[in-house]
């Protein structure tokens, strides 16, 4: 990964590749309204990272609901639902069959639905696995659902160079990993009110033996998908772009497509795929050394936690982020800095306030320059 000032640098690089338009763009677009689902079924680390997605697009008005809400109601102020990742059975479980009828019937009257990871298994049409069968598609190998993560190679199909034309001269994207479903069209007999679904990108990686996965079995599969239930329209996602530097923008995108409104162009610093390039999949080697950072941010000397920092920058880790905004209150300044830094050059809108509250109570006059960096950047995402 680079440093927040190569970043700057290489803005002027990312327009000539990557041109997504400008702000003051969008002023005339339809507004979306947008929940996100959570329940016990979203995890402590996609959901609120899908949240802050949606807020890239500042004709999105998103909130958080629960089962509680969808019960009451709530699905009638709504154009799109968002079920993040975590767990998917869980996700069939929360809503139970009274609102699970309901979500259908908003999907059928033309509201839109974007399933992400575990939100796509609650969406397929598996057999023997508590799924809602709305997506058009079956889940590969269930029994090896724990396949691994990383970053993982991707490229867009003719259907996904229209959802993405920012991206149509790309031959190769890098979008984050963990643990997603692998898809196959579902049975005909099992469809339904969904149609079959359109491939937007393909994975290229071949993702296995985490879990005992055959090789050769993620390649060519949906990475993103999409398909139509009743009136309205579903996406699956079975990544995370919301977690992929340069890429996050596709989030809104895809809510967009869900709802069927015009596209947002973004800024080249948030439209720029050459914040992520080439494919780490992790090994049980990684994994380990990335559970071994939490003993090491909590306990470590300076040194530690800063080489701690440094690995991560070379390894897409996905449970560690959620641990970096405590390092922008360690007493060491240079671990401060270094925190900020690794927020910014990957992105992680999340901890934007917590950049924010750091730059507030610091006293170190050249760690707050720093830090002062990392946030104006973050807050150049926005517009």
């Amino acid at each position: 990964m680079r440093k927040v000032s190569s970043i700057f640098a290489l803005v002027l690089f990312s327009v000539v590749l990557f041109s997504c338009g400008g702000k003051g763009d969008n002023a005339g677009l339809e507004r979306v309204r947008v929940g996100v689902l959570n329940g016990i079924g979203s995890g402590d680390i996609n959901m609120p990272e899908v949240y802050a997605a949606c807020f890239l697009d500042s004709r999105i008005d998103a909130k958080y609901i629960t089962t509680a809400d969808i019960a009451s109601g709530v699905l009638d102020s709504l154009d799109v639902i968002v079920f993040p990742g975590g767990a998917g059975s869980a996700h069939t479980f929360s809503l139970g069959e009274t609102n699970t009828e309901k979500v259908k019937e908003f999907a059928r009257n033309g509201g839109g639905i974007l399933a992400i990871c575990a939100g796509g298994y609650a969406l397929s049409h598996t057999p023997g696995y508590a799924c809602i069968s709305m997506n058009g598609a079956s889940v590969y190998d269930l029994d090896h659902s724990s396949r691994g993560q990383g970053l993982c190679a991707v490229k867009l199909t003719e259907e996904g160079k229209r959802v993405f034309p920012e991206l149509k001269e790309a031959d190769t994207l890098y979008l984050l990993f963990e643990n997603g479903p692998l898809l196959e069209p579902a049975e005909s007999s099992r469809l339904g009110d969904a149609t079959p679904y359109t491939v937007f990108v393909e994975m290229i990686s071949d993702v296995y033996g985490m879990g005992g996965g055959e090789k050769g079995a993620s390649v060519g599969k949906p990475f993103i998908l999409g398909n139509n239930y009743g009136k309205g329209r579903i996406c699956t996602s079975i990544g995370h772009p919301e977690s992929t530097a340069g890429m996050m923008w596709m989030i809104p995108r895809l809510i967009r497509w869900c709802a069927g409104k015009s596209y947002t162009s973004f800024p080249e610093t948030l439209c720029d795929p050459s914040l992520s390039v080439g494919e780490k999949i992790l090994t049980v080697e990684d994994l380990n050394k990335e559970a071994s950072l939490y003993h090491t941010f909590v306990y470590g000397t300076t040194e530690e936690k800063l080489e701690g920092v440094e690995w991560m920058k070379e390894h897409p880790s996905w449970s560690m982020k959620k641990w970096v905004e405590s390092l922008l209150f360690d007493k060491d300044a240079k671990v401060r800095v270094a925190a900020a830094e690794f927020i910014a050059e990957n992105q992680i809108i999340r901890w934007r306030d917590y950049v924010k509250g750091a730059l507030k109570v610091e006293k170190d006059s050249l760690a707050k320059r720093e830090i002062e960096a990392a946030d104006e950047y973050l807050d150049g995402l926005f517009y």
